[in-house]
């Protein structure tokens, strides 16, 4: 339970890095998945699906998409457990980041929050 807490930390933290800067920091990956490691480390696989449908949704949107944001997925995913989860989880944030695009004027939004928020309705759920 500690180690999700501090997962969930974590992903507060690259949130508000992401809201701040709009980036999203390798070391900050790395060390999330150093702490992932140590309870996730089956759901790696997975993960993977995630990542490859970021990848395919950054081709249809034209590379409109972060590589960041890309490779978030992956650690989105680790804390989920089947391919619907995840799949639940992506649409948890896109519909979450358009709604919120929609009271923005057109400009890059930072996506890691409703990446994140995603997530954890679908764990919590």
């Amino acid at each position: 339970m500690w180690i999700d807490l501090l997962v969930l930390s974590y992903f507060l933290w690259i949130a508000y890095y992401d809201c701040r800067f709009h980036l999203i920091r390798n070391i900050d990956l790395v060390l999330l998945l150093l702490i992932q490691s140590l309870v996730y480390l089956g759901n790696f696989l997975i993960a993977l699906c995630a990542i490859s449908i970021y990848l395919l949704l950054n081709l249809l949107a034209k590379g409109k998409i972060g590589a960041g944001d890309v490779k978030l997925s992956f650690f989105c995913a680790t804390p989920l457990g089947s391919l619907s989860e995840i799949l639940n989880s992506i649409s948890i944030a896109w519909i979450a980041g358009g709604l919120f695009a929609l009271t923005r004027r057109p400009q890059a939004i930072p996506f890691a929050p409703f990446m994140i928020f995603g997530t954890y309705m679908v764990k919590i759920l």
